[in-house]
């Protein structure tokens, strides 16, 4: 009788939360169930230490898969790739990155992996003296899903290395093989970066599947880091007029050095830190078009080595290194010369880099050396962007490690992310029969027949909430992946016909006019995915995309933000307010920007128990509220935003004296 009237109680409670492990049948079987207890238990120890292991990148490359096969008729045709490194060279690892589409869901992770397969490494392209050094064909390989298969290599020695696919993947039309990256590694460098590859057979579809995807270095490994936050974010040059303003940067290593390997690694922000939705077209500021070039004199009149890269056929790098070989060149100077500059908009352009790495051998020989700079950004709150910081061993986000390291890292987060996902099965199983057993065992008993009945209507609200959650995520995966993967597809090709000499000016300018306009409607889609993901309810989660909607429109203002109190209280908010907030804070930004011609810019954001403000002040030209239509600038939709959250929104400004626009709404609405 005491463990009904307990489970009667559960009943009583006025909400049932979303998730299982907090409802109903979750508090049943935590209760009477060790097995239960015991699985939750294990499941926040793997919770606190995935929290220790970095993450695979999530977030979509662009319309950028990887390498696919042609369509093969028979299921065992052997059918390759092949990489020529260039040179001979000693191998100790080979990584086979599966393909992730998310879009078709479960079955998008590890995509078209061949079922069985070998890997052999020779010094001819038709492999007449092969050393076979991997061989997966005795039985079908178990799908390896996110994750890489890293295989160490022992004493092999060669110039081609050789995947075979033996057994492929069925489909309706025959058969395919599929892989994102192949990385050929000796010691801590990527031998396989950039080299030339060839195919049996090939699915060219650019820009989504093509042969050079198989080592364009654009893959879910993203950069080789911890999960340590990142003091600096590295180099950022000072804005320029024009994108085709040249801006360098020079690395003295100290004395001359044979180099082996260069990697580029673009920033990030120390606003972007949420992981959903897309990443910023061509990262933070990477350069459209550059050259690198290696010297060993300071004024470059004898420069032994150059790589000029225009990045538009591939794509920019979204998080992972840009990586070229030198091929032992010996030089002391590194300059890279960033000939197209990003652009913010049409008045502001950049160029910035999160580290630069020089790898002589196995050792990273630009860490901590001197650097000189065209310009940099000179603002008071850019003191984690210097030239100093673009040698200092860190990302814009965390430290950087070696890639043999990293990969034991992954490779840990892989097995306690499988021990995850079967402890919550299991944990799932046992509270469906537990709840199933007193929802239906109770015989003839009214008290115990209520209790199902009510349990019953509990875990029906409780899944309609979950199944409404899954939709919403899936809304949002389809979002992300197709439309902004064809919208990045629509960015790099109409690049292409931008530039296209044979074109007419006219018809150059109308495919940079689609360029544009893919740019601004894939940044829009960031916004539309935010709001509709079931892990953005938060207001903590609000205040971190209006830091982020700060950084993306005021980037090259000085700008000033507080938070007050900076521990207030997190809580879920509705998407009502979070839309009304959030579009008017950066409608807000956008008027300074466009109209305010302001130098700096205050925003402060203040939360109590009752209600969100947030007041945007800059130092512009202002303007007299009387003689100017309020909607010319834009406050008439955050007027009506306000108005909709029963709060309000009010401006003042004067002419010469700038603007303050403050938007207050009730945290309840």
């Amino acid at each position: 009788m005491i463990l009904l009237a307990l489970c009667l109680g559960f009943l009583t409670q006025g909400r049932a939360e979303s998730e299982e492990s907090a409802g109903m049948a979750g508090q049943i079987a935590r209760m009477v169930s060790s097995e239960v207890r015991s699985a939750e238990t294990r499941l926040g120890e793997l919770a606190a230490e995935l929290e220790k292991l970095p993450a695979l990148r999530r977030e979509g490359q662009g319309s950028r898969y990887g390498f696919h096969s042609g369509t093969i008729s028979q299921e065992e045709e052997p059918q390759w790739v092949q990489l020529d490194l260039g040179r001979r060279c000693a191998i100790d690892t080979i990584v086979a990155m599966p393909v992730r589409i998310a879009t078709i869901e479960t079955a998008g992770a590890g995509y078209g992996f061949p079922l069985r397969f070998t890997i052999d490494v020779a010094d001819d392209p038709e492999m007449t003296t092969a050393t076979r050094v991997v061989d997966h064909t005795r039985a079908d390989l178990k799908n390896p899903g996110d994750y890489p298969m890293v295989f160490p290599i022992k004493e092999a020695t060669g110039r081609y290395v050789r995947f075979t696919s033996t057994k492929h993947v069925p489909s309706n039309e025959g058969c395919f093989w599929a892989l994102e990256e192949l990385m050929i590694l000796s010691g801590n460098r990527n031998l396989s970066a950039g080299c030339a590859a060839s195919a049996s057979s090939q699915l060219e579809l650019f820009p989504s599947w093509a042969v050079s995807r198989i080592n364009d270095g654009l893959s879910a490994l993203g950069m080789p880091v911890t999960v340590e936050p990142s003091p600096t974010n590295g180099y950022l040059s000072a804005p320029s007029d024009t994108t085709l303003t040249e801006k360098w940067l020079v690395v003295d290593l100290g004395r001359e050095i044979e180099i082996d390997e260069v990697r580029l690694l673009p920033a990030g922000s120390e606003n972007d830190v949420n992981p959903k939705g897309f990443p910023r077209m061509g990262s933070r500021a990477f350069p459209r078009s550059f050259r690198v070039e290696v010297a060993t004199d300071a004024p470059f009149e004898e420069i032994r080595w150059q790589r000029v890269i225009a990045h538009e056929p591939l794509g920019y790098p979204w998080g992972n290194p840009v990586v070229m070989q030198g091929g032992g060149v010996s030089g002391r100077y590194l300059r890279i010369v960033a000939t197209e500059l990003w652009a913010r908009d049409k008045t502001r352009h950049n160029f910035a880099l999160a580290e630069i790495q020089i790898y002589a051998g196995n050792e990273n020989v630009a860490l901590g050396k001197p650097v000189e700079v065209k310009d940099k950004v000179d603002r008071p709150d850019s003191t984690r962007w210097a030239p100093r910081w673009v040698v200092d061993g860190f990302t814009s986000r965390h430290p950087l490690i070696e890639i043999p390291e990293y990969l034991k890292l992954v490779g840990q987060r892989a097995i306690l992310e499988r021990e995850q996902s079967e402890r919550q099965a299991f944990r799932d199983r046992k509270v469906e029969q537990i709840g199933t057993g007193f929802s239906v065992g109770g015989g003839s008993l009214g008290a115990v027949a209520l209790l199902g009945w009510g349990w019953m209507l509990m875990r029906q609200k409780a899944l309609i909430r979950r199944d409404v959650a899954r939709l919403r995520e899936q809304i949002a995966r389809d979002l992300h992946d197709d439309i902004a993967s064809n919208l990045g597809g629509i960015v790099l090709l109409s690049e292409l016909g931008s530039r296209h000499q044979s074109l007419e000016q006219g018809a150059r300018d109308d495919f940079a006019a689609i360029r544009k306009a893919a740019e601004e409607t894939a940044e829009s889609m960031q916004d539309i995915v935010w709001l509709i993901e079931p892990e953005s309810l938060s207001l903590q989660e609000l205040i971190v995309n209006l830091r982020k909607a700060v950084e993306v429109i005021l980037g090259n203002f000085e700008v000033r933000v507080v938070v007050e109190p900076a521990d207030f209280r997190n809580r879920d908010l509705s998407l009502l307010f979070r839309r009304h907030v959030y579009f008017a804070f950066k409608e807000t930004l956008h008027n300074v920007r466009r109209h305010a011609a302001a130098t700096r810019v205050d925003v402060r954001i203040e939360i109590d128990s009752k209600r969100l403000t947030f007041t945007v002040r800059d130092d512009g030209v202002g303007f007299d509220p009387q003689s100017v239509s309020v909607a010319g600038h834009g406050l008439r939709n955050s007027r009506r935003r306000a108005e909709k959250l029963k709060g309000l929104c009010r401006l003042e400004s004067k002419p010469g004296l700038g603007t303050i626009v403050t938007f207050e709404a009730p945290l309840k609405s």
